[in-house]
């Protein structure tokens, strides 16, 4: 009897939202976009059979054949130039973005795009073979030219060649800010972030942990940010050397008509090599597994790649934001990290270590105040002298 049941509700909670996306539509038919159709690619093949009856009229077969390929061998020719000049740039983004050259070029050169011209080039090759290009008869009349330029702009339509490029798609994405992590970044930062952190030096005296979190540098929230998106409930199954402490006091406030919405966050304790205990105000960024969630629905058409791609637009448009933050700026530290498994073996302790090293950061960096003089700097007892070459930051910037 169940196995009845269940697909009987499945087609009829299909049947009625399918009904109610009519009603929908009939209601607000000027007001919701519908997805976009065929149009374009059954307008551009009518183009190309006027276009081409037009020439076979005009004149002879062959000679149509001829201006046609050689038409297209040019225009896949210039295009190829300009995907040439896209790789190049993706080429700088190798290590970020693709991790191997194979992945930039698919990226610049679309597959559809690029199959297409090869089997243009060997028909052009084959029809040409045995004439020069100079003794091919170009036809004058302007209404012939303009055809075959239509025929082969709606033959490259149809088939795929001047689609965008999965490069040039994200360019687009991300200077539009139309990335699914650009919206996540910004609701993130409105709808959490900008509500908790203002208060959160407050309600650490409050809550009298002092004590605990003894450093006053280290009154922060700490935020990870794993690419892999993988979000755990708990953080001890991540790490034995992290501990849960305790929560701070939660924040309740009237919003999106939700009365009195709690908000809270809590400490950790992370122990270090020796055993010896260290607490900071931790979390994961709860987006990221939205993004991990999409990534596994076959109805959302989101890969691996794209998921990783996403994860660290995310990172660096949510740097982006706090930065420029007034509200939040001295009560973040984004932890971003890689913790691809299947890529390579990372050590049981790897997150708390990491940690940890955020933390005495935090202690070891020197914030200079804005009004402070060189002179009064150097004649300050805490000023440090570090042993290594290397440049130390002055002023953390919260990442």
């Amino acid at each position: 009897m169940p196995k009845t049941t269940m697909p009987l509700k499945c087609i009829q909670s299909t049947v009625a939202m399918k009904v109610q996306m009519v009603v929908l539509s009939q209601m607000f038919a000027d007001d919701i976009p519908l997805p976009r159709g065929n149009a374009a690619k059954c307008s551009a093949i009518f183009v190309m059979l006027a276009s081409f009856s037009y020439m076979l009229i005009s004149t002879e077969v062959n000679i149509v054949a001829q201006q046609i390929m050689l038409q297209l061998f040019i225009s896949l020719l210039a295009g190829g130039v300009l995907k040439l000049c896209e790789l190049l740039e993706e080429c700088r983004h190798i290590p970020s973005r693709y991790k191997n050259g194979w992945k930039a070029f698919n990226a610049s050169f679309n597959l559809k795009g690029y199959s297409c011209g090869i089997v243009t080039s060997v028909l052009f090759y084959c029809i040409v073979q045995d004439r020069k290009i100079d003794n091919i008869h170009f036809p004058s009349s302007l209404a012939w030219n303009v055809s075959n330029y239509c025929f082969c702009c709606a033959f490259l339509k149809v088939f795929g060649f001047l689609d965008p490029t999965p490069a040039e798609i994200s360019e687009i994405c991300e200077e539009s800010k139309f990335n699914v992590a650009h919206g996540l970044a910004w609701s993130y930062y409105i709808g959490y972030l900008k509500l908790i952190l203002p208060d959160l030096e407050e309600r650490i005296k409050r809550h009298n942990v002092r004590n605990v979190l003894d450093c006053k540098e280290n009154w922060k929230l700490y935020i990870l940010i794993p690419f892999s998106c993988k979000v755990y409930g708990k953080l001890e199954k991540m790490d034995s050397k992290i501990e849960f402490y305790q929560n701070l006091p939660e924040i309740c406030i009237d919003r999106a008509g939700i009365k009195a919405r709690s908000y809270k966050n809590s400490i950790y304790t992370i122990y270090d090599q020796n055993n010896r205990p260290h607490h900071c105000v931790l979390e994961y960024a709860t987006p990221l597994g939205s993004l991990f969630e999409m990534s596994n629905d076959a109805s959302a058409a989101f890969s691996k790649e794209k998921r990783l791609e996403q994860a660290k637009l995310f990172y660096v448009t949510l740097v982006n934001i706090l930065n420029n933050s007034q509200e939040c700026a001295g009560y973040f530290r984004l932890i971003p990290y890689d913790d691809d498994l299947e890529e390579r073996q990372m050590d049981s302790h790897f997150l708390s270590t990491m940690i940890l090293k955020h933390l005495a950061q935090e202690r070891i960096e020197y914030s200079v105040p804005e009004q402070t003089t060189w002179n009064e700097i150097l004649s300050e007892d805490q000023l440090m002298i570090s042993k290594s070459d290397d440049p130390l930051p002055l002023k953390s910037i919260n990442h």
